[in-house]
């Protein structure tokens, strides 16, 4: 009967250490697909951020560009109405004597 008993108890921790061991197994296993999927997010969450600042940068570019064209296209209107007026033209596009109109 001892020896049935000891049997007995034996099995039976067996049986807890197996099922403690398989949880702690899975628990780890959950806890690297966690860590990865946290990396994974990061390295998601850096790529879309570069992209941002590179297409910022491309619409800066862009804007700056459209300035510079605007600024030019304002000076050679200038130098025209200064032309058209022989040099007298005011700050508003008119001659002192208001003949000159731009």
């Amino acid at each position: 009967m001892k020896l049935i008993k000891g049997i007995f108890t034996i099995a039976v921790i067996s049986v807890i250490t197996f099922s403690c061991d398989q949880a702690k197994k899975e628990t780890s296993t959950e806890v690297k697909d966690a860590v990865e999927a946290v990396e994974n997010a990061a390295d998601e969450t850096t790529e879309a951020a570069e992209a941002v600042a590179e297409d910022a940068e491309q619409a800066v570019d862009s804007l700056a560009s459209d300035v510079e064209k605007a600024v030019d296209s304002a000076k050679v209107m200038a130098d025209s109405a200064m032309k058209k007026c022989k040099g007298k033209c005011a700050k508003d596009g008119k001659s002192c004597d208001g003949s000159c109109k731009a």
